[in-house]
């Protein structure tokens, strides 16, 4: 593997932080260091170049003077005192007849300069010589009096420029250093502050990777320090014990399935055996009774009874065969209230018998649903007998539309003793019934019979009698 990759993959975010500031520092560190000492450099130069003009300057002013009173041992004094100073290292003056009149050498007094006197001859402010001596004029109101020629102890301003940077490299260091701290102790908070909602993510992870792969059959150890490259490896990890659990789960979910539909099978065998037992037992104390009997009024008798219970064994195989058989609805665009005007109109003498009104409201803003007709009066039929069924002292049914964004839903309530709230679970069950003479299957059919249409059905929470809510899908307008 490269090193480069190993670094990455073997490394921490916090120390591959601390690394990358260091190695940042560093190089900011030098491209500043380069750019202040160029332009310290340059900037002590230019100083001396004006330092040097200014004493050049200087000297041509005090040399004016003395050329015009001839007082040479005042100039002599002050060429000793800039030589004492250490800021001029050699000095000449020439006077108009070209003959040296001042030095820092006595033996050259009274001699001549031959480049003093080329400068003379030209209209020059002054020249600077390639050694960094510097020739100017000496004048008094335009009138060239002389010239003079200023050498400077160059070794010795270097040792000062040299010196100069050598304290701007401390301070570099210093501010650097200053820098450098504050750099890691940033980068090791940043860092931190970066990589700790990641641990919390992996250690969440984990837990989550536990609890749905218990076995940790699937689970690697890190093989890396990197809390990114870590956390895309605990969730492809995850993505794997996910697509395994949710295979496992749907395997179980079929046998479940196969399980539930042998229990209901079972269930449904029990329940027919059970009332077809009742029926026989019934049939057979009638056949009894008909082979004793010798009245034909007896024997009329049993022989109602006899078709009774054939007639309730046959309703009870309806039952069955119409719950067992699974409906293909035609869904059509269709009103609501009409086909529950429809199914009061089929159950009104059972409405007047049991003294029972129907209301409806919100008919004003009901959109037509997308439904079957038919399979939907079979689950307002179901619902309003149990209604009916419940309200033995009379009483109303309400039923009420609401419009529900993209569903109309109906509640159908009743002023019936209303469903235990212990039972509420299981009304949808097939064959419970919390009537004695029930099958058990009016409200599953009716929650088949929804869910056949792409609706539901759920009962609610009510204060009085019991409140069904059915939810059906608006019909589109193209539909419509």
């Amino acid at each position: 593997m490269h090193p480069f990759q190993t670094f990455r993959r073997q490394t921490s975010i916090k120390t591959k932080g601390v690394v990358y500031v260091i190695g940042l520092i560093i190089v900011i560190f030098l491209t500043v260091s380069i750019l202040v000492m160029s332009t310290v450099r340059r900037n002590l130069k230019w100083q001396l170049g004006q330092f040097h003009q200014s004493i050049a300057r200087k000297l041509s002013q005090t040399a004016s003077d003395v050329l015009l009173s001839r007082d040479y041992g005042y100039l002599m004094e002050q060429i000793r005192q800039l030589r004492a100073a250490g800021e001029i290292a050699r000095v000449r003056i020439i006077d108009q007849r070209h003959i040296i009149v001042a030095s820092d050498r006595i033996k050259d007094i009274g001699g001549r300069d031959d480049k003093l006197m080329r400068f003379l001859k030209r209209p020059a402010l002054s020249v600077s010589l390639p050694g960094g001596d510097i020739l100017m004029p000496i004048k008094i109101e335009g009138v060239t009096l002389g010239a003079l020629r200023v050498g400077f102890d160059r070794a010795a301003e270097s040792r000062r420029i040299d010196g100069e940077l050598r304290r701007t490299i401390r301070r570099i260091l210093y501010l650097a250093l200053v820098i450098f701290v504050l750099g890691i102790s940033g980068a090791f908070i940043i860092s931190r502050a970066l990589t700790k909602p990641i641990i919390e993510l992996l250690r969440e992870i984990d837990q989550f990777d536990q609890e749905i792969y218990p076995d940790n059959a699937s689970r690697k150890q890190v093989s890396c320090q990197d809390e990114t490259l870590q956390l895309r490896d605990a969730f492809s990890r995850m993505m794997t014990n996910l697509r395994v659990y949710l295979q496992r789960n749907k395997k179980i979910a079929k046998e479940q399935e196969k399980l539930t539909c042998m229990a209901a099978i079972g269930q449904m065998s029990a329940q027919i055996a059970h009332e077809t037992r009742n029926s026989l037992y019934a049939i057979r104390g009638a056949v009894s009774g008909l082979e004793k009997g010798e009245n034909p009024a007896e024997s009329k008798e049993y022989v109602e009874v006899i078709k009774e219970e054939i007639q309730e064994m046959k309703r009870m195989s309806d039952d069955f065969l119409q719950f067992a058989r699974t409906p293909e609805p035609e869904l059509i665009p269709c009103q609501v209230d009409e086909v529950v005007q429809r199914v009061a109109e089929l159950l009104e003498p059972d409405l007047e018998e049991g003294e029972i009104r129907l209301k409806r409201t919100g008919m004003d803003v009901l959109p037509r649903v997308l439904a079957d007709p038919t399979l939907l009066k079979r689950a307002f039929m179901n619902l309003f007998l149990n209604a009916i069924q419940a309200m033995e002292d009379g009483g109303l049914i309400m039923v009420e539309y609401r419009l529900a964004g993209k569903f109309v839903e109906i509640r159908i309530q009743d002023e019936g003793p209303g469903i235990p709230e212990d039972v509420n679970l299981k009304v949808f069950q097939p064959f419970f019934s919390t009537k004695i003479n029930g099958s058990g299957l009016g409200l599953p059919t009716v929650y088949k019979l929804m869910a056949a249409q792409h609706g539901e059905v759920d009962l609610e929470e009510s204060e009085t009698g019991a409140r069904f809510m059915i939810q059906l899908p608006v019909a589109d307008k193209s539909g419509a």
